[in-house]
């Protein structure tokens, strides 16, 4: 081990004082009616191909009335295929002059997407030559925004197959051990780093810490182009993460730099990663609209301050407040003095009993409604289970809450995931309808299909997929002696009964919440402006990756202004 000891030591044994560290879903259903004359056009090259990063943010543009464009999916890479950096930086340059600003993920152009930014294959310089890009594009573009976002690697390996959850697991916990040993004194836990150090190949470990070391420094590059103006403003996400680990002296290391530089203001770093695209949308949109809505937060159990979430490293809080203003928001304490209410439903308060616990989800959907009779803006998201929807609040929702009247519904991911999700979807809407009735039908009208799609396809996703199906489909893939994580020959099979077992689930949805419903597309003054969900006219679903994790729900449904 001695060849991977000095590879380590350049990048986390230093203490954190020293400051040392070391498929797009869109061209199917979202492209079939793309807004006419949008407020702005906007070019997203997003984090990987998945709908997260795909669908999301170009329905929660359109659902503003701004239309995102992105490379064609070939040059996207899909899966465990790379992008082609090279070829979306060629192709971010010829569209430049026919957008209004840009959103860009280094992990995509300087390594071929999220899961390839893991792994040591595209080496330092070439992943630098690809983003020159960036560079190119602020000195033929001098004036437009330019908003880039990368992730600081998470601690884990992406798993694939049985071999590769075990060194997920191992390697997340070698990450934590190593910086509480050697960087926080914890030397009761040296046996247990030490049994790891030895069960993980060197191969393994020395691809993960090669990874870490390139992306750090391409990280801390990003924060020097914001410095001499290339980058107008920078997202580095933690991608999963916890309170300890490598990733801790990095993000130190980063926050410093940024604080030295003086660009703090337009340096955000907090926890996430497949949210952002939708996050720096939203802000791009609210800038160009100049309207910075007002958000106020409700919880429903275990207040942000007291709790940091599952594979976050900040009190929730924090990472609140961090992704309102990456997003073009302004947070304020008091409801009365909000644009829209993010109601947050968080896991139970210490101590809780289970009926309790009811109570306070009564009383949290409770509250939605009041605040939908006051005619606040209200977005709604689940992060007490991670990656999937908490059922009692859905049957709450279900039965209390007039669904499409609100602006945002999320629970697919990490609680940073969901959040900022809600948070980019919401903020959009909301600046869109503040702007007033200016548009036209066409686009009014347009951007309030996308904000009911979005919805119908979230709470399809988030709970009946995640909860039910995704179950059924894990017990098809046992029957069949295959792997959830990568279906290779038993992709077709599974993916057909994913969609047949989904769509009753959310034709379902559509009738009983969405169907014949009037709703809010515009306003004029102190005027609204009413549509009737009239007809779903199609509804796509299918499995985006070879794998159960995630699924594409994609509704068009029809809106007729009343």
């Amino acid at each position: 081990m001695k060849k991977l000891r000095v590879v380590i030591s350049t990048l986390a044994t230093a203490a954190l004082v020293t400051g040392m560290v070391p498929f797009t879903q869109t061209s199917t259903v979202a492209a079939k009616k793309a807004s006419p004359k949008p407020i702005a056009k906007v070019a997203l090259v997003p984090l990987d191909d998945r709908p997260v990063n795909t669908y999301f943010p170009q329905m929660s543009a359109r659902a503003g009335g701004v239309e995102a464009i992105m490379p064609d999916e070939d040059m996207l890479g899909h899966f465990m295929t790379p992008g082609d950096g090279e070829e979306i930086g060629d192709w971010l340059i010829k569209q430049a002059s026919k957008v209004d600003g840009l959103v860009i993920s280094v992990s995509m152009l300087a390594y071929g997407g999220l899961v390839a930014s893991r792994t040591d294959q595209q080496s330092y310089e070439d992943a630098l030559s690809n983003i020159k890009a960036i560079k190119k594009l602020r000195d033929k573009n001098s004036k437009k925004p330019i908003y880039v976002f990368d992730t600081i690697q998470r601690l884990a390996v992406t798993a694939t197959d049985p071999e590769t959850l075990k060194y997920y697991e191992q390697i997340r916990e070698w990450a934590i051990l190593y910086d509480e040993v050697h960087n926080l004194g914890m030397t009761e836990k040296k046996d247990r780093l030490d049994q790891l150090e030895r069960e993980i190949p060197e191969s393994v470990l020395e691809d993960y810490l090669n990874a870490r070391e390139r992306n750090h420094k391409i990280n801390s590059l990003l924060i020097d182009w914001v410095e001499d103006g290339t980058i107008d403003y920078l997202v580095l996400a933690q991608d999963d993460a916890a309170p300890h680990g490598l990733h801790r002296a990095e993000r130190e290391t980063l926050v410093k730099k940024a604080k030295e530089l003086d660009v703090e203001d337009r340096v955000a770093i907090f926890p996430g990663a497949d949210e952002v695209g939708t996050v720096l949308l939203s802000r791009l949109a609210l800038n160009e609209m100049r309207i910075h809505p007002k958000v106020a937060v409700e919880y429903s159990g275990i207040e942000g301050s007291e709790w940091t979430a599952p594979f976050e490293d900040t009190t929730f809080d924090v990472n609140v407040e961090k992704h309102i203003i990456a997003a073009g928001g302004k947070p304020v304490r008091d409801e009365d003095d909000a644009d829209i209410v993010l109601m947050i439903n968080s896991p139970k308060k210490k101590g809780q009993s289970t009926a309790e616990r009811r109570e306070d989800l009564d009383e949290f959907v409770e509250d939605i409604n009041d605040l939908l009779e006051e005619g606040k803006q209200v977005a709604v998201t689940d992060v007490t289970i991670t990656n999937k929807a908490d059922p009692e609040l859905i049957e709450r929702l279900q039965e209390e809450v007039k669904l499409r009247e609100l602006f945002a519904y999320t629970a697919w991911g990490t609680a940073g995931n969901n959040m900022g999700s809600a948070l980019g979807q919401a903020l959009q809407r909301s600046a869109f309808l503040e702007k007033g009735n200016q548009f036209g039908v066409p686009l009014t009208v347009d951007a309030a299909e996308a904000h009911i799609n979005l919805l119908l396809s979230s709470f399809v996703n988030d709970h009946h997929y995640r909860n039910e199906v995704m179950a059924e489909a894990r017990n098809l893939v046992k029957e069949l002696k295959g792997n959830e994580w990568n279906l290779g020959d038993d992709y077709d099979e599974v993916n057909d009964f994913v969609r047949d077992a989904l769509m009753p689930h959310a034709e379902e949805w559509y009738e009983n919440y969405f169907a014949n419903q009037s709703l809010v597309i515009g306003k004029r003054g102190k005027n609204t402006f009413e549509g009737e969900i009239e007809e779903l006219a199609d509804i796509e679903i299918k499995l985006p990756w070879e794998r159960l994790f995630e699924v594409f729900v994609g509704p068009e449904v029809k809106i007729e202004r009343e």
